[in-house]
């Protein structure tokens, strides 16, 4: 049973709209101004709201804003009630989300069709949310067979050999098969870590009360952190005269958890596919109330610029295998950001390189 929310100060008009819609068997909550109405959707997220512009203490406008906000209900359909269906009403309720509108007085067959339609609209869009998450699930889940499964061979195999061969291995052979055992279970963990934070983001859009706990958290000495990210990076990779840092500290507006790994898999990224001597720079500054983050390098580019492109495992975001793994990550950073409330933007070329901007609000 599909629920509606209806917000409407005046109470003969409400308790009419109510009851037409209990009547046509959705399931109806109602309020009698805005701040409740707020509280209302919040508390229990319907599927439609039906809301007056004019009320007191909170207009349709203030709900329509308040709600767009919240990462519950900010796909919830809306639909205005008003008394003049005037362009200035028109642009300000468009601009702001709104779905619909139905200028009073309407009558019953007005107010079930708009009802009607913008709840198939909706079911017609989750569907494809569906579809489009069932699309990236498997996504990530073909390529596991060979990302997991490689080094867990290589591990099982180097395992083997010390086992069986012990008493005819050198000191030197024993320390080098233990040092290649080490980077299987490098590369094993740091492929898991991503997968691990793909099913998180998708598990903290669908829970908004953990979200808003995250969303409270900071990330303090930013600076110091980057720049302890970026030189580990670039020693792994025996690059750390490739590397050029350019850091202001502030405070970021996010979990350093998921600012540790954004900004470890970018400039992973850009050490993976640039080659030895050309420059990766990372670069960190606040600008007004926001603080961007700058990954540039000069490595083999992007095919494809869009970052509504890059999916888990996608070859076509690039000139990447599906073996590099490339795509999980960037997607991953991708919906970090912007489940923080953040912005991402790419320039790139083919040949010439690329250039991640992460921009987060400043705490």
């Amino acid at each position: 049973m599909k629920k509606i929310l209806v917000i409407e100060d005046n109470s003969l008009l409400r308790d009419n709209i109510v009851e037409i819609l209990e009547f046509e068997g959705y399931e109806v909550n109602s309020a009698e101004n805005g701040q409740v109405g707020i509280d209302a959707a919040l508390a229990d997220v319907p599927d439609l709201i039906i809301s007056d512009i004019n009320m007191p203490l909170v207009d349709g406008y203030g709900v329509l804003a308040a709600l767009r906000k919240e990462e519950t209900t900010k796909t919830v359909p809306f639909i205005f009630l008003t008394v003049k269906n005037s362009m200035q009403d028109l642009r300000s309720g468009m601009n702001l989300g709104a779905n619909d509108y139905l200028t009073k007085p309407f009558d019953m067959t007005e107010l079930l069709n708009a009802v009607s339609k913008r709840l198939e609209m909706r079911a017609e869009i989750n569907a494809k949310e569906n579809e489009k998450y069932d699309r990236l699930k498997n996504s990530v889940g073909l390529p596991i067979a060979t990302i997991i499964d490689d080094p867990l061979k290589n591990i099982e195999r180097m395992s083997d050999l010390i086992t069986e061969e012990i008493d005819t291995l050198s000191p030197p052979e024993i320390a080098e098969i233990s040092r290649l055992i080490g980077s299987s279970a490098s590369k094993l963990r740091k492929e898991i870590s991503k997968i691990l934070i793909f099913y998180r983001i998708e598990a903290l859009k669908n829970n908004a009360s953990e979200l808003k706990e995250l969303k409270a958290l900071k990330t303090t000495e930013t600076a110091e952190r980057i720049k302890s990210i970026c030189q580990s990076v670039a020693n792994d990779f025996g690059r750390n005269s490739d590397l050029y840092l350019h850091i202001n500290d502030s405070e970021v507006q996010i979990p350093q958890e998921f600012l540790d790994f954004s900004v470890k898999e970018l400039v992973e990224n850009a050490f993976k596919f640039s080659a030895r001597s050309f420059p990766v720079k990372v670069m960190g500054q606040a600008v007004d109330d926001r603080y961007e983050i700058t990954i540039q390098d000069k490595g083999i580019g992007f095919k494809n610029k869009s970052l509504e492109s890059i999916e888990p495992y996608s070859k076509d975001n690039s000139g990447y295998s599906k073996g590099d793994g490339l795509g999980l990550g960037l997607y991953d950073v991708k919906n970090l950001v912007q489940l923080f409330e953040g912005e991402i933007s790419l320039e790139s070329e083919v040949g010439l390189g690329s250039t991640f901007v992460l921009s987060y609000k400043t705490a």
